[in-house]
């Protein structure tokens, strides 16, 4: 059903599922397999047909969590590859709407020439994801003068367990 329903990459290979068993932890769980949505709507399907067959499913950006948050035994879903861009940004009232595995360091590059930037330090900027930032509330060093992850999210919008769309704001 997978590979009827999804757009994306869907891989049950030995190397994938060895390559997705780890993050940037100590953990090691091999996946049943990996999904790499190409839209909006490889994640809705993911989403509805691990609910209709209840597998679990862990979303992945880049895979810099160091608790391993970014692995599991179920499906794991890579947002990283195709679900990249930066959809909309507003200067003047200083928000930006971005895909989920758009790297830290790629949207602060983006962002420079207009004076602004995403404000968590995250040591892992070069691969971490917003997604998966979102996911952690990721912070840094300097947390304390700007903020987390959390102060800076004006709102989601998020595929719940049985398919559903909700806005979160």
């Amino acid at each position: 059903e997978l590979h009827q329903r999804i757009t994306g990459e869907v891989r049950f290979d030995t190397i994938s599922r060895a390559l997705y068993s780890t993050d940037a932890s100590v953990y090691q769980i091999q996946p049943l397999g990996v999904v790499v949505p190409r839209s909006r709507e490889d994640v809705i399907q993911l989403v509805q047909i691990c609910a209709k067959y209840r597998c679990p499913l862990t979303m992945r950006g880049g895979g810099t969590s160091q608790a391993g948050q970014a692995i599991g035994g179920g499906l794991i879903a890579d947002t990283s590859k195709f679900l990249h861009r930066v959809l909309d940004v507003n200067i003047e009232e200083r928000w930006v709407r971005v895909e989920p595995g758009v790297v830290l360091d790629e949207l602060n590059a983006y962002l420079r020439p207009h004076g602004v930037r995403f404000a968590p330090d995250i040591s892992t900027a070069s691969r971490a994801t917003i997604g998966g930032m979102m996911a952690n509330n990721s912070s840094g060093a300097r947390s304390v003068l700007y903020g987390k992850t959390i102060d800076h999210v004006l709102r989601q919008e998020v595929v719940l367990s049985d398919g559903s769309i909700v806005d979160f704001g």
